[in-house]
């Protein structure tokens, strides 16, 4: 069967130009196409090329319209209404547990967190809330492999979030702190140990500042 190369052409009004500007970054990172794409902001709308074999080229077209709409749907969310888990998931291609990124976001001083019904409120805007998500995906990976119960997973995830230290030192600090039974399982409700490994953490930092001041 011969190969046909085709281009096809096609237009996406913006609703305004930051948004479109924002949309053509998202597309550069976050979708991959087996077809040549070439994007331009032209007044007010986008001018989409996209040129490969027909069926690559077809395949491509769907998918931008399809991350469009979707990154359009994800763009009037606010999370002073509510989002969803299954909407996070959307935005960030990953399940997580939603009272652990609730905690991250009260310990960072947003107001208004909450979580009910399987949706999280917070006083902050999407971008805000979708970052933090993301901390919390990446500790959560970083914890994947981990044989532990859930409210002890829930403080290393945390942890990893907030203070960016290795399970070792995690684990270390809850002994420290005297959260952990003779079976290397929590004694204390995980929000408790996290309290003592933010204090320690603290103290740490604060020790460090003392020493990096006197060596000046």
């Amino acid at each position: 069967m011969t190969k046909v190369f085709v281009e096809r052409t096609f237009t996406y009004p913006c609703p305004s130009k930051s948004f479109c500007v924002e949309l053509l970054e998202k597309l550069d990172e976050e979708l991959s196409l087996e077809a040549e794409l070439y994007a331009e902001l032209k007044h007010d709308k986008i001018v989409f090329r996209v040129i490969g074999l027909e069926p690559a080229v077809e395949t491509s077209i769907a998918r931008i319209r399809n991350f469009i709409v979707n990154y359009a749907q994800l763009s009037t969310l606010n999370p002073k209404r509510g989002i969803s888990a299954d909407q996070l998931m959307k935005m960030i291609r990953k399940s997580i547990p939603l009272n652990v990124l609730a905690e991250v976001l009260k310990r960072q001083g947003v107001a208004g967190v909450e979580v009910k019904n399987n949706v999280i409120y917070a006083n902050v805007d999407i971008n805000t809330l979708k970052s933090y998500a993301e901390l919390v995906a990446n500790a959560l990976e970083k914890a994947s492999n981990l044989k532990a119960s859930q409210s002890l997973k829930h403080v290393i995830i945390a942890a990893i979030a907030l203070f960016n230290i290795s399970i070792q030192e995690i684990f270390e600090k809850l002994q420290l702190c005297g959260a952990l039974n003779e079976e290397g399982e929590l004694a204390v409700p995980w929000q408790k140990a996290l309290d003592c490994i933010e204090e320690l953490s603290r103290e740490e930092f604060s020790r460090q500042d003392l020493i990096d001041t006197t060596t000046q």
